[in-house]
């Protein structure tokens, strides 16, 4: 049966290495999202919708957040940020937008928390100095069924202008990392920014293979996934509708209706993640009186019986 809640797609990558313009090209550059990405702060988990933005504490209470006040979230405090937004990408999959894992001033315990939330991730790797060893490293303590469902993105890929030297670079990343990620994807993430509604800039750019590939993760973690504990019921996952004029307009949202419209052969299912014994629990809505966290596991090994158990008490079971 397949997913019936949106895939979680993570963006990660270091400091300065293109994360915030990627959030912005598959935005479409929200007047919001230019505060939320100029502001250091945890993990930002971004959904489609008019929902109150609220950010979620280390002590498990949710707190209401006006957005006009980011800068006020503690980063000793505060497990993430929750903000709804109507935005073309945001009916087909939920972003997280994630520090830079090589920044500074922050503790990596601030990403950490929240990285195996994702069903797939989109990598940026800055393309002068691509794919280091501590981005190597990072991604290594990930398991390997994230691989097939993340991308690599080598941004700003126009700085290198001899094309020998792209193709150098791009060799050397393929041949480091090509069994670590679904597919590796050169990209100007600038120049998607400024293709307007011109759909030659926007492939020349790399944003069109970018979304074709990202629309086949989103597919993928859609059939090969299972339902929530407590929604074995519900429906399938579908896109939001479209309410508002300016939605479904981006070349995005172009796209991806094309590609809906061709997609014809159904993916092959896959058996559902097991849950790990002491497997901690994540908080995935706002809690209330009568509902609790879900369980996200990406444990390949045998099921616990004390996690069967767990499994079959919870909430809304």
């Amino acid at each position: 049966m397949p997913l019936t809640r949106k895939p979680r797609i993570a963006i990660m990558g270091e400091f300065s290495s293109g994360k915030s313009t990627l959030c912005n090209v598959l935005m479409g550059a929200r007047p919001l999202l230019e505060k939320v990405t100029a502001t250091q702060l945890p993990p930002v988990w971004l959904s489609y919708g008019p929902d109150d933005a609220y950010t979620m504490g280390l002590d498990g209470v949710a707190y209401d957040l006006d957005v006009a006040d980011l800068e006020s979230v503690s980063l000793e405090t505060t497990e993430h940020v929750r903000i709804f937004m109507q935005s073309d990408i945001l009916r087909y999959c939920d972003l997280i937008d994630m520090p830079g894992i090589s920044d500074p001033s922050m503790s990596p315990e601030v990403w950490e928390r929240m990285a195996h939330l994702a069903d797939g991730v989109l990598w940026c790797t800055h393309a002068t100095q691509a794919w280091r060893q501590s981005e190597s490293g990072v991604w290594s303590t990930f398991p390997a069924e994230l691989r097939r469902n993340s991308l690599l993105l080598v941004t700003r890929f126009d700085k290198i202008v001899n094309e020998s030297d792209r193709a150098k670079v791009l060799k050397r990343v393929v041949a480091e990392t090509s069994d670590l990620f679904a597919e590796i994807l050169p990209v100007s993430l600038l120049r998607a920014m400024n293709a307007g509604d011109d759909e030659q800039k926007w492939a020349d750019s790399g944003a069109q293979a970018l979304t074709s590939a990202l629309f086949d993760i989103v597919h993928r973690v859609i059939d090969e996934g299972h339902p929530e504990p407590g929604a074995e019921l519900s429906a399938p996952i579908q896109p939001e509708a479209v309410e508002n004029p300016e939605i479904g307009q981006s070349l995005i949202a172009r796209a991806f209706e094309r590609l809906t419209t061709i997609r014809r052969t159904p993916v092959v299912k896959v058996m559902p993640r097991r849950v790990a014994a002491g497997e901690r629990l994540l908080r995935t809505e706002r809690p209330t009186g009568e509902t609790g966290p879900a369980v996200v596991s990406f444990s390949d090994g045998p099921v616990e019986e004390d996690a069967l158990l767990a499994l079959t008490r919870a909430p809304g079971r």
